[in-house]
């Protein structure tokens, strides 16, 4: 799929504070239907972990590879894509960075652009010299909506997820 929106001009990533625009470049590819850029800064060990906005959790590269190409599936393009650190953490070999993201891209069944934000975690490694994305934590909850949402397995008769 072709696209406007620069590809990463390296995946090695040396220096740390490339990261935040590697992940958004990545984003913009993905919300154009192309998840080669978030394939290629993703650790490909079987210790990758996501936990994607979707829902539920992946480990291990595998399954992780192909939740990406699933969700760059459900992607039409006219992406934007924007970040706000709400905080990162730096060590030799580690950084976690916070954030929220911003997002507009068209998705299946909607002819308009759609805006939705994620908070995200990233944890990254340093593999070979370059900044690999070992976690991923995605998810739609960047405004408060309080014990009620988070306790709806405790609200049902049987106590847990599934039970419908």
């Amino acid at each position: 799929m072709s696209s406007d929106v620069p590809r990463p001009r390296s995946q090695a990533v040396a220096d740390v504070h490339e990261v935040p625009t590697l992940l958004d470049q990545a984003n913009a590819h993905m919300l154009n239907g192309d998840c080669g850029p978030w394939k290629a800064l993703m650790s490909h060990s079987e210790d990758v972990s996501l936990l994607g906005a979707y829902g539920g959790y992946l480990r291990g590269w595998r399954d992780v590879s192909a939740r990406f190409d699933r969700t760059a599936s459900g992607y039409a393009g006219g992406a934007q894509t924007s970040r706000e650190n709400i905080a990162t953490w730096a060590g030799d070999d580690l950084v976690c960075l916070v954030d929220i993201e911003h997002h507009r891209s068209q998705v299946a069944d909607h002819p308009e652009p759609v805006g939705f934000l994620y908070r995200t975690t990233h944890v990254l490694r340093r593999e070979g010299g370059s900044w690999r994305v070992v976690l991923r934590h995605a998810d739609p909850l960047a405004a408060f909506v309080g014990p009620n949402f988070a306790h709806l397995d405790a609200q049902r008769p049987e106590g847990r997820a599934g039970a419908d």
